[in-house]
């Protein structure tokens, strides 16, 4: 498993397997699954990470 981040894309990927990948499905906008040719989860890709991602406030932190 490989987390990758690309700050001039805000995009974030998670590579599952090294498999190559056959198909690209949408989960919800902006967060698409990549899959094998067998229908196996290859990967995640994120977009626009730093629109995802609250600050985390004192409250949240205990």
């Amino acid at each position: 498993m490989k987390l990758e981040f690309d700050p001039e894309a805000d995009a974030a990927y998670f590579e599952i397997a090294s498999s190559e990948v056959e198909t690209t499905k949408a989960i919800e906008p902006g967060i698409n699954a990549d899959y094998d040719a067998e229908g196996r989860l290859v990967g995640i890709e994120v977009l626009s990470v730093s629109k995802r991602i609250r600050p985390q406030s004192m409250d949240d932190a205990a």
